[in-house]
């Protein structure tokens, strides 16, 4: 090749490397919907917290998207299992490669701080302590750091996950002052209330809950392979891949325990105009939750095709309309069923969705036959009905709308819709049932409000009805955290104050038993009992409308949430 040649072949090179963005050999740009708020790993309450910390931070087991199977992450093989006089032992071994950032061992005096942790009273944790208040003890085995039991109430055998489905947290880092040593998992659980006013717990518990672990990265450092690099509430999250992180030690190398990408980059983009915008400018690599009517067109986009490729993987996400039943206007289940029968459902999938969507009477998604109740008749559009519910709830038609007595006021029927600002289908969905409500003279009055907003006001019971949609897992029948009557207290995550003895019981029940014949008949019978009290309207489980660009391979695409593997992408060669 001659000089002359070998300068313009030079220059061309130079030309093409110069032109590619600059982000895309050293990140992955994902599309978060919204600001994940805290990143605690123990106190998080909001969806969008939950795919960063688990990139932070790494629990004994995990999903594998490839093949969604469960297997063993932190510890060395699933769990061994006992069960003797009305009690289950779950055995884990750490696995010996697992270290901390500083090189410290993790051990199972780690695993006894984390479930300490969740169980202290005042720690800012609703969640994790409702769901595992099966767990009892954890005992440390004296001859080896690494190995434990769990000990807990009962067997089902979703414990054989759940008992190795929490964050688990580095005791050195997070408790230097030791204030918990002196606790075990038994006192905190029986001496709940008395050591509220204990001055350890409250230390500890001021310490936990301060913004230290909420977002500071000097103090977020969990085993994940990726810390936390700056976080700018409203704009951004970004981590980087650590150095010398444990799971690059491992032999063999396992395709599941990953942290391929050198940069993951969270854009906070709630309007899905400045999104879509932001995707066709190449600026974003993953876009999930793409709204219909914008996916159906990229699917015709040739240019756009040639860059990102499109997937509609199922989901076990549903979409909801939550009814505030602690509210007096709506305290009566009747008015709850009436506004149900305001509802095109078909409609609403048809126009918002464009039938990427399953319509559903529960919280059971109907692909899961054996347990979900195809025998209820889901609430349709009736207009007639809705006024005869509303008649026989109390209210009576006057001046043109709808009053009722209430402890001896006058009260008329007119609804606040609220939904998370910058969502056109939850939009589009408080315009049909606005334009319904009308018909029968009940104004609705809709009002977006930012994510954070919002979410406050749905903890603090500050609403009347919203729409939600809400994240799920193939075989997970806990219901406790969100639905039992427990959680419907403000702060808890049971925000519409469902919840009945009967529904009490049936969540219990199904959550405990082992035959899964038994437990069809519960689900369904649970399903009929929400049907009925109508706190939730459910609409449909949706279908995921994915984009990723090009250039990244070994995605693992997948019903689970949050459908990809982010930290498993490769940059393909070309």
């Amino acid at each position: 090749m001659s000089a002359k040649k070998l300068f313009f072949f030079l220059l061309l090179l130079f030309f093409f490397n110069a032109c590619q963005p600059a982000n895309k050999k050293e990140e992955v740009v994902v599309r978060a919907v919204a600001d994940p708020e805290t990143l605690n790993p123990i106190g998080f309450s909001s969806a969008n917290a939950v795919q960063i910390i688990a990139l932070l931070y790494q629990s004994l087991l995990t999903i594998d998207l490839q093949d969604q199977q469960l297997k063993p992450l932190l510890v060395e093989k699933l769990p061994a299992v006992r069960q003797e006089k009305g009690k289950s032992y779950f055995t884990y071994q750490l696995r010996k490669e697992a270290v901390w950032d500083d090189q410290n061992p993790i051990t199972g005096r780690d695993v006894a701080f984390t479930l300490k942790v969740i169980k202290a009273p005042l720690v800012k944790n609703n969640k994790l302590r409702i769901a595992l208040d099966y767990v009892q003890d954890i005992k440390l085995d004296p001859r080896d750091p690494r190995k434990f039991t769990i000990e807990c109430e009962g067997y089902v055998p979703e414990m054989g996950w759940e008992t190795g489905d929490f964050a688990i947290l580095p005791v050195h880092l997070v408790d230097p002052q030791h204030l918990l040593d002196e606790f075990s998992v038994p006192d905190l659980i029986n001496q709940y209330d008395s050591l509220s006013n204990h001055p350890k717990i409250k230390t500890f518990a001021d310490w936990f809950n301060s913004a230290r672990f909420t977002r500071d990265k000097q103090f977020l450092k969990g085993s994940g392979g990726y810390e936390l690099v700056d976080w700018k509430t409203g704009q951004y999250v970004r981590l980087k891949q650590k150095e010398n992180w444990w799971a690059t030690r491992l032999k063999p190398q396992l395709s599941y325990i990953t942290a391929q990408p050198a940069n993951i980059n969270f854009q906070i983009i709630p309007e899905n105009y400045s999104a879509l915008v932001a995707l066709n400018n190449g600026q974003l690599d993953v876009f999930s939750g793409i709204p219909p009517t914008n996916f159906v067109k990229l699917k015709r986009d040739k240019s756009f095709l040639e860059r990102y490729a499109l997937f509609t993987p199922a989901t076990y996400d549903f979409t909801y309309i939550g009814i505030n039943g602690r509210n007096k206007k709506f305290a009566d289940k009747r008015t709850r069923q009436a506004l149900a029968h305001l509802l095109d459902i078909p409609k609403i999938i048809t126009i918002t969705q464009h039938n990427f969507a399953k319509p559903t009477v529960g919280i059971v998604n109907p692909i899961d036959k054996q347990f979900y109740n195809d025998s209820i008749q889901p609430y349709s559009l009736n207009l007639q009905e809705a006024e005869h519910l509303l008649r026989l709830a109390g209210w009576q038609q006057k001046n043109n709308g709808w009053q009722k007595q209430i402890n001896g006021q006058v009260i008329p029927l007119a609804i606040k819709f609220n939904y998370r600002a910058g969502n056109n289908e939850f939009e589009n969905i408080a315009v049909i049932f606005q334009e319904a409500a009308a018909k029968i003279h009940i104004p609705v009055t809709i009002e977006p409000l930012e994510s954070v907003l919002l979410s406050n006001k749905l903890r603090a019971q500050d609403f009347e009805v919203t729409i939600r949609y809400s994240m799920g897992n193939p075989g997970a029948f806990n219901y406790k955290p969100i639905l039992h009557s427990e959680s419907a207290v403000p702060g808890g995550l049971n925000f519409t104050g469902f919840g009945t003895t009967q529904s009490d019981k049936l969540i219990e029940a199904i959550s405990q038993t082992k035959d899964n014949t038994q437990r069809a008949k519960l689900l369904r019978k649970f399903q009929e009992v929400m049907h009925e009290e109508s706190n939730l309207i459910f609409l449909y489980f949706n279908i995921d409308r994915l984009a990723i660009h090009k250039h990244f391979t070994n995605l693992k695409v997948s019903a689970v949430k949050p459908g990809y593997d982010i930290s498993a992408f490769t940059l393909k060669s070309n």
